[in-house]
């Protein structure tokens, strides 16, 4: 895959999960697909990607499902 950013092969989409809100509003978003280059070290997602994030915040209540998930604070030195 070519990277938008640098222009160069070796673009790669990986899936993470990523975290939205704060608090008793934070949620999770899992499997969002991010393209990492290996070339340059930029990671990104696509605007077709940031759609569809957009459209699962504004549609949340209905989307998500209740889970239970621990959470532990760091704690180490900045």
């Amino acid at each position: 895959m070519i990277c938008d950013n640098c222009g160069k092969r070796g673009a790669k989409v990986r899936k993470v999960t990523q975290s939205f809100g704060r608090g008793r509003a934070a949620f999770l978003i899992e499997d969002v697909p991010v393209v990492t280059c290996t070339r340059c070290g930029e990671s990104y997602v696509t605007a077709q990607t940031l759609r569809e994030i957009e459209r699962i915040r504004a549609h949340r209540r209905r989307l998500t499902e209740r889970r239970l998930v621990p959470v532990a604070r760091f704690g180490g030195a900045a």
